[in-house]
């Protein structure tokens, strides 16, 4: 089937809009990608690293009321126990990274030796306090490892998504260019072939045959133009005479008087 003048204009147009549907699809994957490798994994480091410090926090607040040692650090030493005791169990339920799933559950049977220790033998409680720092340090220093890779990880995405968007956008720049330089040819070419044949046939060349276009809208006009310019030419020889002698109705053929000539006495 052939294509018409129509038609391609609906695919040209077509494909522009293709090139910024791809264009807003490839920026929107990739913001997604960007957005979903991102968020989940750092929410749930960052709290690690803030469930750390409340862990420190908590576990100096009750080393300092043990030392002082009186009835009055009592309910000190029990908010801290409280404060250490919940910010472990929220830990133990975001256990994002290898071997912090370990830690926190050594934490938790340090937490309980510490508690037995503490008050009456010093020298062991502090070297579970220093355990106990050491677990909650190195739990911090995982997630914060994390937070760093995920980092890299993003700008690594963000670089891919800015080469992935050139050459996109490179590539539909061109073959937009394209389409912009060689779409009107198809309009105007036989249009302009059209009027050159009417100058000629104007002129009194009508020997001259226009070339009938792919295009049903042009292809009509074409074989009307070549059939009159057949008829015209069959009604005068070479040099100009007419073909056709007769009176009354015909008259205005055979007065016709090829362009250009001089009239007739």
């Amino acid at each position: 089937m052939q294509a018409t003048i129509k038609s391609k204009i609906t695919l040209g147009l077509g494909f522009l809009f293709l090139i910024i549907l791809l264009l807003s699809g490839v920026g929107a994957y990739y913001l997604y990608q960007l957005s979903r490798s991102a968020e989940a994994t750092l929410k749930d480091n960052y709290r690690s690293v803030a469930y750390a410090q409340h862990l420190n926090d908590a576990l100096s607040d009750l080393r300092d009321a043990y030392l002082a040692g009186g009835p009055a650090d009592e309910p000190t030493a029990a908010r801290a126990r409280e404060t250490f005791a919940r910010n472990l169990a929220d830990e133990q339920r975001n256990i994002t990274e290898p071997g912090e799933g370990q830690l926190a559950d050594s934490m938790a049977a340090g937490f309980r030796q510490y508690l037995q220790a503490a008050p009456t033998a010093a020298a062991g409680s502090r070297a579970t306090y220093q355990r106990l720092r050491h677990q909650v340090s190195r739990v911090a220093a995982l997630n914060l490892r994390a937070i760093e890779t995920q980092g890299q990880r993003t700008r690594q995405v963000a670089s891919r998504t800015i080469t992935v968007l050139g050459l996109v956008a490179a590539l539909g720049i061109l073959a937009t260019f394209s389409f912009i330089f060689s779409f009107p040819d198809y309009v105007t070419k036989p249009v302009e072939e059209l009027t050159a044949g009417i100058r000629r046939l104007a002129a009194g060349d009508y020997s001259q045959r226009l070339p009938v276009p792919a295009y049903p809208e042009f292809t009509e006009v074409a074989q009307a133009f070549n059939d009159m310019a057949q008829k015209l030419d069959g009604y005068e020889t070479p040099d100009g005479t007419p073909r056709i002698d007769s009176s009354g109705p015909l008259d205005i053929v055979t007065s016709h008087q090829r362009p250009g000539t001089p009239p007739t006495a």
